[in-house]
């Protein structure tokens, strides 16, 4: 049986592929595991809509509450 705490959930959506690799990256120095779908497809299909949210970034559903602190944290200190 899957474990609850092992659910991977969409966190947020980026218009563009380097937006969303910069919150990656910011993730990925703090440890929380994450990546991203539909980078590509955004250079076909510049514009977001409904059925197109942008680029994805996917975490564990246990850190939420983390990444949402370490993304809202000042990058100018």
């Amino acid at each position: 049986m899957e474990n609850p705490e092992d659910k991977i959930i969409i966190y947020s959506a980026y218009d563009t592929p380097i937006l969303a690799n910069l919150a990656k990256t910011k993730l990925d120095a703090y440890g929380i595991p994450c990546f991203l779908t539909e980078e590509n497809f955004t250079g076909l299909v510049p514009i977001r809509n409904d059925l197109f949210p942008g680029v994805r970034l996917h975490i564990f559903e246990k850190d939420t509450d983390r990444a949402r602190e370490i993304l809202a944290e000042d990058p100018q200190g």
